[in-house]
């Protein structure tokens, strides 16, 4: 059975027709809009976050978004908070948010209204995810998948493990899911699983960091993504005339391997002459330990395999993110996606279907039939930057589940709202 969509056909039926289950995971942005995409369509939802709703858009705290509120914001989450408060007044288009008041004015009251908020699981992270009677290696006609429920391991923190079925996965967990070690080539260092938990979690920008963990001491900073150089701009605007509060940032040796704003960083540093920040050019952290007073001992690769030694009073991991897939028994990893003629493929297939890989469905739909990946940038890139992309991926992904090429919930609406 073949599905015809605009780019191409689908070797199975992906529509759904209502009252069925959907499970989105992730109670992010996007976990939160997806969710409620659906309940206007007649779904059940289960929505799993491991933390709380919008807690990484509450960290961001009082730095604004990279992206205006009419970028951030839909018609559809509007009209959703104003039929539960009639008092409610839309922000100003052009206005920049916070994160804090992203979350404050739009996402949590989105997750409080009726719709979704006896559907959300607090605390509450997937582990797995399979389907209840087939798996990866049975050689079952794809469509035979799709006709069989999804299973999610659920470890609450709370209620402890339990599962959860249903006929549709949302994977809205995003980009920032594992981190990508400090060592050489994005791998662990000797040393770092072990103390993970005592580096420092929050910049002096984020909404949980305490002074006291940065005031006369010296930081190890490893990284220079986008996350990285925002700690370090922190970093400059609380201690930059501090001589008793030092930095050691820790960059690649390749300028080509470094983003634009990592190296416009790097050369500000150095027009200041700075007594108290140090950049030193690593291959990655060899190692690293704590002494028997406390303090970090790094041990760090240089070009010629020579290494370097220093001790610093607090350390902190900026490396970026990587995906982690769930469930290893299902057809979909990573990047991996299902060409028209049913071949899984990866993201290194890019040479007979170079037009079909550049599509948006590509990153939507998956290899695994009725499990969507729906991803905004992190939030390290410019928080925001990617909504606008992920509201047309929830677009796309109800479009194909609903077998209507032109269902656009956002349109019809915004179309309301402006005939009313």
């Amino acid at each position: 059975m073949t599905n015809k969509l605009p780019w191409g056909e689908l070797p199975w039926d992906p529509e759904m027709e209502s009252p069925a289950t959907i499970l989105v995971i992730g109670g992010g942005p996007v976990g939160i809009e997806a969710a409620l995409y659906a309940r206007f369509l007649g779904y059940y939802v289960s929505i799993f976050e491991t933390r709380r709703v919008a807690h990484r858009m509450l960290d961001w705290h009082d730095r604004p978004l990279a992206l205006p509120v009419s970028q951030v914001t839909t018609s559809l989450g509007h009209a959703a908070i104003a039929a539960q408060n009639p008092d409610y007044k839309r922000p100003d288009p052009e206005r920049f948010f916070t994160g804090r008041e992203y979350s404050e004015e739009y996402l949590l009251p989105l997750a409080k209204t009726d719709l979704l908020f006896d559907d959300i699981h607090f605390l509450s992270p997937v582990v797995d995810v399979s389907r209840i009677r087939t798996h990866r290696r049975d050689g079952v006609l794809l469509q035979e998948r799709c006709n069989d429920e999804f299973r999610v391991l659920v470890q609450g923190q709370h209620r402890g493990p339990w599962t959860a079925r249903g006929d549709c996965v949302l994977d809205c967990r995003g980009h920032a899911i594992e981190p990508i070690g400090m060592g050489p080539g994005g791998g662990l260092a000797i040393g770092e699983h072990d103390l993970e938990t005592d580096f420092l979690r929050y910049a002096p920008g984020d909404r949980k960091y305490e002074a006291k963990h940065l005031i006369g001491k010296r930081l190890g900073l490893v990284g220079e993504d986008a996350m990285a150089c925002q700690c370090v701009e922190d970093w400059l605007a609380h201690f930059g005339t501090d001589p008793d509060t030092r930095l050691v940032w820790m960059v690649r040796p390749s300028e080509d391997s470094a983003s634009d704003r990592a190296l416009e960083l790097r050369a500000r540093i150095d027009a200041m002459s700075l007594r108290n920040v140090l950049c030193i050019q690593t291959l990655g952290v060899e190692s690293i330990s704590r002494n028997e007073g406390g303090t970090f001992r790094w041990k760090l690769l240089k070009e010629d395999d020579s290494t370097v030694e220093l001790d610093t009073d607090v350390a902190m991991r900026r490396t970026g993110y990587r995906y982690r897939s769930l469930g290893p028994e299902l057809h979909c990893h990573a990047d991996a996606w299902v060409s028209p003629n049913g071949a899984v493929l990866s993201g290194e297939d890019a040479t007979e279907t170079e037009q079909l890989i550049d599509t948006l469905q590509k990153r939507v739909i998956t290899a695994e039939p009725g499990y969507y990946a729906l991803r905004a940038s992190p939030i390290g890139q410019g928080a925001g930057v990617g909504l606008p992309r992920a509201f047309e991926q929830i677009r796309q992904v109800f479009a194909i589940i609903g077998g209507r090429e032109d269902l656009d919930l956002y349109r019809i609406v915004e179309q309301q709202s402006a005939n009313q």
